[in-house]
């Protein structure tokens, strides 16, 4: 059975050389590295051969020949050669070493006392190890270290309470009920673990009524700025596929999550905006064409969520949602669904307070927990507001110079800014109310306050909102609402973004 800390060990090895630079302007060898490995993570062995390396890796389409075609065994050539390289090189005192024999794709990874036969081998004959030599003297054998590596793998994931996924292969299709999903329906791509809650509250199912793409997990430590919840999007659906998701009758906003954790400054691929455009089509129309989703979120390993309004069920009953990727041989991708039920022509306000819990104001209306962030420091005051209604919003504040990037479906909204002063003038602050705090905000880049003081026009510990009719989301879907300082810190309690017209 699979040791845990050897498993550990072996993913941060190759997450090292990926990110070593020994790469660098070589995609197809990350591409090559990444799709063996993660099928040997797996316990997938079976599927690493010259045919699945060329479609699912290199890109070669469906009728890929290796007869005719040798991109897999030349890249092999060169991937061999670069690990060579580096293990003589920036990776000489690793304890693990990645070997991939010749005339085989199946990565090992060897110690460091083995690695030199075995890396000075590899122009030559394979690594010589008693693994192989019974594999040659005992056919039969091959099955059972096949069933221990995929039960050593699934003890080690159980044991590391983390979501499995299902076995990658060229065109992975979902077989489950077919009946309506939820009104509220939340759905992890590339994830096949338990349900998950979220900071919300709100549950999210395992990936399903998928067909074609294979699901990728994220590297562990990957931050996805602006996510609604940081352990959330560790998953993705890759290639070209598709979702049929039964629906009921009516009409729903749609979200699409996509975060780029592939392609960018830092991450395996390089590269930057335009490596990798897609098209999604929602009922067999083009929805979004030419989708850059670095570009849209403007660097990479950041969320950009699309929304969509007034989404309908096919004839048939299902959303039919279709994912290609236009600049090959990089694929489509896609982390999230979130489908909810909306009027016609709206979408549902947006209620956000700066604190770590969801809050139910006096109207009985569910304000979210802070999201959508991007810098400043999230902080709960102990000084209550003196207002007798809605003293809830204003228990915690954030504060810095930050970014709230909403995303939102075309059309007109109304902003509502909620402030309170509770920290200046207060003994704990030992400075004075007036003059200590002094900021602006920006909606798109456009002004809305500027010099703004709140505690000039509220005073000390009391609310005071602020309202801006007929904004728009940028090209990208966003309201990007900045908070700049200009003494001390801004700070903002709460937000509301509600449709008008």
């Amino acid at each position: 059975m699979q040791d845990i800390a050897q498993f550990e060990s072996e993913r941060a090895e190759l997450e090292a050389v990926l990110q070593s630079g020994l790469f660098n302007r070589a995609p197809h060898l990350v591409r090559f590295l990444t799709y063996i490995c993660e099928r040997y993570f797996e316990g997938c062995t079976e599927q690493i051969k010259e045919y699945t390396i060329g479609v699912e890796a290199l890109g070669r389409a469906p009728g890929f020949d290796p007869k005719k075609d040798s991109i897999v065994r030349v890249e092999a050539h060169r991937l061999r050669k670069r690990l060579n390289e580096y293990y003589a090189g920036a990776g000489a005192g690793h304890r693990l070493r990645i070997v991939i024999p010749n005339g085989q794709y199946i990565p090992q990874f060897v110690t460091n006392e083995a690695a030199g036969s075995a890396g000075a081998t590899t122009a030559g004959h394979a690594p010589s190890s008693r693994r192989f030599r019974l594999r040659e003297q005992l056919p039969w054998i091959l099955p059972v270290l096949l069933f221990c590596s995929l039960l050593g793998f699934w003890a080690s994931r159980v044991l590391l309470t983390r979501a499995s996924h299902a076995p990658s292969s060229r065109d992975e299709v979902w077989s489950g009920p077919a009946d309506p999903v939820p009104a509220e329906f939340r759905m992890l791509a590339g994830y096949h673990g338990p349900p998950l809650t979220d900071s919300q509250g709100h549950l999210w199912s395992p990936d399903a009524y998928y067909t074609g793409g294979h699901s990728l997990r994220i590297p562990p430590g990957k931050v996805i700025q602006s996510a609604p919840d940081p352990n959330l999007l560790h998953t993705e659906r890759s290639g070209r596929f598709r979702y049929d998701i039964p629906l009921s009758n009516g009409t729903y906003e749609l979200h699409l999550y996509f975060a780029e954790t592939e392609y960018g400054p830092g991450n395996p691929m390089g590269g930057g905006e335009s490596s990798r455009l897609l098209q999604v089509s929602i009922n067999g129309a083009p929805r979004l064409t030419l989708l850059d989703p670095l570009a849209e979120a403007g660097a990479p390993n950041r969320l950009d969520e699309k929304v969509l309004k007034d989404i309908t069920p096919a004839a048939d009953g299902k959303l039919h949602l279709v994912f290609e990727g236009l600049k090959p041989p990089a694929g489509a991708f896609l982390n999230a669904i979130e489908i909810l039920p909306a009027a016609p022509g709206r979408i549902r306000p947006i209620r956000i307070v700066a604190q770590p819990h969801p809050v139910t104001d006096s109207d009985g209306r569910i304000w979210s927990a802070d999201e959508f962030f991007i810098g400043g420091v999230s902080v709960l005051r102990r000084t209550a507001i003196l207002d007798p209604r809605d003293k809830a919003l204003y228990r915690g504040e954030r504060f810095g110079h930050f970014e709230y990037r909403i995303p939102l479906a075309p059309g007109k909204y109304r902003l509502t800014l909620h402030f309170a002063e509770t920290w200046f003038g207060t003994p704990e602050s030992s400075q004075p109310l007036l003059g200590s705090r002094i900021f602006d905000v920006f909606a798109n880049g456009v002004a809305l306050l500027e010099n703004f003081e709140v505690a000039r026009e509220a005073g000390q510990n009391r609310s005071l909102t602020k309202t801006f009719e007929n904004l728009e989301p940028n090209a990208q879907g966003v309201l990007s609402i900045e908070f700049v300082p200009i003494k001390n810190y801004a700070e903002v309690n709460a937000l509301e973004v509600v449709e008008t017209g």
